[in-house]
């Protein structure tokens, strides 16, 4: 049986350090995408997990729409809440399952498999259509996309957390 968290930790100068580290990077990386508006790779990942393994469902959630605005501020480009929302709700769902959790992999494909198929592919798509796309148009080459970086997004979470999980004693 899978166990879940649904805390964060407290509100502490130091929590509130790590989440702006966190922020930031979240902002950085996600200048490296590429792709089309609707259909993007990047290294953004990184830290969405990073905000749900450290900071948990709440704070990360809080965190990844903090950086999902600053981004948009900072591009210069459309602002449109439901793509926050999404960033919120992927680090919402893999912070219930990896924060104060042992990193497994049945525990990090499960938390992508729900990211993956809930936010990126139904909400984000959703969004797109909202913003004028044709829902027919996108939805299978979406769909074939994110089942395509389902494996490297779930072995990439599993690598990294793994990493982090082994010198996360030492930063206390």
């Amino acid at each position: 049986m899978v166990s879940l968290s649904f805390s964060s930790p407290r509100v502490t100068t130091r929590t509130t350090v790590v989440m702006a580290m966190l922020v930031a990077m979240s902002v950085v990386l996600e200048r490296f995408s590429f792709g089309t508006t609707w259909l993007q790779i990047g290294p953004g990942i990184f830290a969405t997990l990073l905000m749900a393994y450290y900071l948990g469902p709440w704070l990360g959630a809080v965190a990844a729409a903090i950086a999902d605005q600053l981004s948009t501020i900072l591009s210069g480009g459309p602002n449109f809440l439901g793509f926050t929302l999404s960033a919120a709700l992927a680090v919402m769902i893999y912070g219930i399952f990896l924060h104060e959790q042992p990193v497994t992999v049945w525990r990090i494909l499960l938390a992508t498999i729900l990211v993956v198929g809930i936010v990126y592919t139904v909400l984000n798509t959703l969004w797109v259509v909202m913003l004028g796309a044709s829902w027919s148009t996108i939805l299978i080459p979406r769909a074939i996309k994110e089942l395509a970086t389902l494996p490297i997004q779930a072995g990439l979470a599993y690598v990294t957390l793994k990493a982090v999980a082994q010198i996360k004693p030492h930063l206390a």
